[in-house]
């Protein structure tokens, strides 16, 4: 009891989380999920954080032990040596046993094999088999045809013996969900999406005066960049053809060499390294997430409707999404769809904005970062 004769606030169950990449800041999708994840389990579960050094580590994670993991491939478990991310996570437990464990993708061999460890949930984000068979099935060249068929079977292994190691695992989207549940036979997986910032009104800004398309993400990540790729040289033609004052910004980090010389192209822009995205997309009349290859949930998607802006997409880019009824019909796969439904729409003002509207009434409902949280506390507890 406390002083006052009230019942003394129990202590918060204890956590440990350990990922491979460093948080924050959140400078792409396993950042951003991991750190917004982190941040509003913070309130409920008293975390220690096992992660690369990071200057920007909130006051609401109760311990971080920093440690040096190589900077390419630590999300994929294979590509990189364990023995340090091993040792380190074998010293925090010797120490200090929690009640239980939250792992990311990169760090999912930690628990095989080891039923002496406490009870844990793996957040693999995406189903890797999946990810490189679609890369298989959309690459032109052959070398990376192959070392995409080569590691489909890794990844298999290690995603079938992650199903079988955790008390849960979880993953962005149903696609995903479907084939590690195949791959590991179990039922044992979650579909847990992501959320997204959703701007206050008064920061959005008003449309350009001319016909705006956008397309937002990282410009250097492959399919993103054959997304843009596929717009620019099949879709945006046929939409300057009927709307010849229409401009396409490209907009996001680390543009190649291949997406700045799309500026060559009548209309097209690129924004390299913006730094306020909701302005670029709230600027726009319309987006547009092309996706031909990749897994997860599309980000781009969950922001643009964040900002009350429509957004054209193929099938693929929907994995993970609630797609309001009234898009139906924005979701389309070739070229000359995907550039009608862009056409139609900057031609009704009203289709538009009432399209924006239950876009961003959607995100509100069922993807914000605290709902999002709520749903792996759930599977922790």
């Amino acid at each position: 009891m406390s002083m006052h004769g009230r019942p003394a606030t129990a202590p918060l169950p204890s956590l440990l989380a350990v990922c491979t990449l460093p948080p924050w800041p959140p400078l792409n999708g396993y950042s951003l999920r991991v750190s917004h994840l982190l941040q509003h389990l913070a309130s409920r579960w008293s975390i220690t954080l096992i992660a690369p050094s990071s200057d920007a580590i909130p006051p609401s994670i109760a311990h971080h032990v920093s440690l040096s993991l190589p900077t390419q491939g630590v999300t994929y478990p294979w590509r990189f040596d364990q023995t340090i991310l091993r040792a380190t996570v074998d010293r925090v437990l010797s120490d200090n046993r929690p009640d239980r464990a939250l792992l990311w993708a990169g760090a999912e061999t930690l628990w095989f094999d080891r039923p002496d460890l406490p009870r844990a949930v793996v957040d693999v984000i995406d189903c890797n088999p999946l990810e490189f068979w679609r890369g298989f099935l959309s690459y032109r060249d052959m070398r990376q045809r192959y070392r995409s068929l080569r590691e489909i079977a890794v990844a298999t292994r290690y995603a079938r013996r992650t199903v079988r190691s955790y008390a849960a695992t979880v993953c962005v989207g149903e696609t995903d969900a479907r084939w590690l549940r195949r791959i590991g036979r179990r039922d044992t997986v979650h579909v847990v999406p992501n959320g997204v910032d959703i701007p206050l009104p008064e920061a959005l800004v008003a449309e350009a005066t001319a016909p705006t398309l956008s397309f937002t993400g990282a410009l250097d990540y492959q399919p993103n960049i054959e997304a843009v790729l596929f717009a620019a040289r099949a879709i945006w033609p046929r939409i300057i053809a009927a709307t010849p004052t229409a401009r396409f910004v490209v907009a996001g980090r680390n543009p190649t060499p291949e997406i700045l010389g799309l500026t060559t192209r009548a209309g097209i822009e690129v924004a390299a390294n913006v730094p306020d995205m909701a302005a670029t997309i709230s600027r726009s009349w319309v987006s547009i997430a092309p996706m031909r290859s990749g897994v997860g949930i599309k980000n781009k998607v969950l922001e643009a409707w964040a900002c009350a802006r429509p957004v054209v997409l193929t099938r693929l880019a929907t994995n993970g999404l609630i797609v309001p009824p009234d898009h139906a019909t924005l979701v389309c796969d070739s070229a000359d769809s995907l550039a009608a439904a862009v056409v139609r729409l900057f031609n009704n003002a009203h289709q538009r904005q009432r399209l924006g509207r239950s876009a961003r009434e959607t995100v509100q409902r069922h993807f914000t970062w605290a709902g999002v949280a709520a749903r792996l506390d759930a599977l922790l507890r």
